[in-house]
């Protein structure tokens, strides 16, 4: 009769291997002995309780001789391969020896790994700040400033950058310390020895089961979009009737009516090549984001490249304050002007600033090169404040967008 099986979360990593010797080490004394290890969790075999010895090398099997195995079978140790690059073996025997009893052995099994896994983990945070970063205002610990540069992100974001990364770069310094705390005794003789288990398992389970709820949030906490369309079926974005932004019906009629017929009649990528989006979204400190996006773009000959001939992109942002708006609109406009083709610095936006009766904030922004030039089509980006309504325009087009204020002011 086959025994029952138990499967145990094991939340531990490689460099905690000796907590994790204790811990199996537990699990028999109350007749859970290992069958198998596996990412996370580990299946037990029902059995008597017995007084059993785990030792875990962090060493792949395929480098392991069958010689090497079979002198640690002769000396009581029988083996079980764990998750990866990890061997277990086990011993029931009170009297066998330690399958290493001097420290060079030790160096060969323990060290190289462990040097290679440090290395990674200094790699991955190398990365992970930089992907923390911001392109535009570049790291900062300012708990602030990063609140304000991502307000318009979803709750589960925020709670990833205020909760997630710092419980991660927690884990991450109490994994470097234990791996320069395991990288130091591996030159003692005595190598195995590791008291305790149960404050390491809490503190990794706490961790990890965090980390892992706040990423699956952040997938299913996705943007509530309206419509967003790249080709084909533009229904739904054409029937918005929101009258919050200026739209680019609107902002250059004319020219809506050619793209319009256009959109209406677009045949399997035929022609021009129109993107057409209107979303709709709200986060915990904007209660309200509407935002409209034209671009037209066609073919150039004999290249697969292609060139815009048409770009109009209205953001407005209402804010639950005035404070949260003003702050928020430092870092977006710094990102648009990032994202822009405007050759113009980040720290010289405010010289682009200019007075507009009911506003408290308007900058109007272009390429100096081509700032006289009002016929010709031209990067531009407007920004408008008042009160906690925030208005972002960017526009490539032959159309002065400064002469166009008025109509945006008008809506706020």
């Amino acid at each position: 009769m086959d025994k029952k099986t138990k499967l145990k979360y094991a939340p531990f990593g490689i460099i905690d291997m000796f907590y994790k010797q204790n811990w199996l080490e537990y699990q028999a004394r109350k007749g859970l002995l290992l069958a198998n290890d596996n990412l996370l969790t580990c299946r037990f075999t029902v059995d008597e309780p017995r007084d059993r010895r785990y030792r875990i090398l962090p060493y792949k099997p395929s480098k392991t001789t069958q010689e090497e195995l079979d002198l640690y079978a002769s000396s009581g140790w029988h083996l079980i391969y764990g998750f990866g690059s990890v061997m277990i073996f086990y011993t029931d025997d009170p009297d066998a020896p330690e399958p290493f009893t001097d420290v060079q052995s030790q160096h060969k099994y323990y060290r190289k790994s462990l040097i290679t896994n440090f290395i990674w983990m200094l790699i991955l945070f190398a990365e992970s700040l930089f992907s923390i970063s911001r392109s535009a205002q570049g790291f900062t610990i300012s708990p602030s400033a990063l609140l304000y540069s991502n307000a318009d992100q979803p709750s589960s974001s925020l709670a990833m950058t205020f909760i997630g990364i710092p419980l991660a770069l927690l884990f991450w310094f109490q994994y470097m310390f234990t791996y320069i705390s395991i990288l130091n005794r591996n030159r003692k003789k005595d190598f195995y020895g590791a008291t305790g288990f149960r404050l390491k398992y809490y503190v990794n389970v706490t961790c990890i089961t965090t980390i892992m709820v706040l990423v699956l949030w952040s997938i299913i906490d996705i943007p509530r979009t309206l419509d967003i369309t790249s080709s084909g079926d533009f229904t739904q974005a054409l029937k918005y009737k929101g009258n919050e932004i200026v739209r680019f019906s609107e902002f250059d009629p004319d020219t809506w009516k050619t793209v319009y017929k256009k959109i209406e009649y677009y045949n399997d990528g035929k022609g021009d090549m129109i993107t057409f989006d209107i979303n709709q979204d709200k986060t915990l400190m904007m209660p309200r984001m509407v935002s409209e996006e034209l671009e037209v773009d066609r073919d150039i000959k004999n290249d697969e490249d292609t060139v815009t001939d048409l770009y109009y992109r209205v953001n407005l942002y209402k804010a639950k304050s005035s404070k949260i708006a003003t702050e928020f609109m430092k870092y977006n406009s710094k990102n648009a002007l990032e994202e822009s083709d405007i050759k113009v610095s980040n720290k010289s936006i405010d010289k682009f600033r200019f007075d507009y009766e009911g506003l408290d904030y308007a900058a109007y922004i272009v390429d100096e090169k081509k700032a006289n030039d009002t016929t010709a089509k031209r990067d531009q980006l407007l920004f408008l404040r008042k009160g906690n309504k925030y208005v972002s325009v960017s526009y490539y087009g032959p159309i002065d967008l400064k002469s166009k204020v008025g109509m945006f002011a008008a809506k706020m």
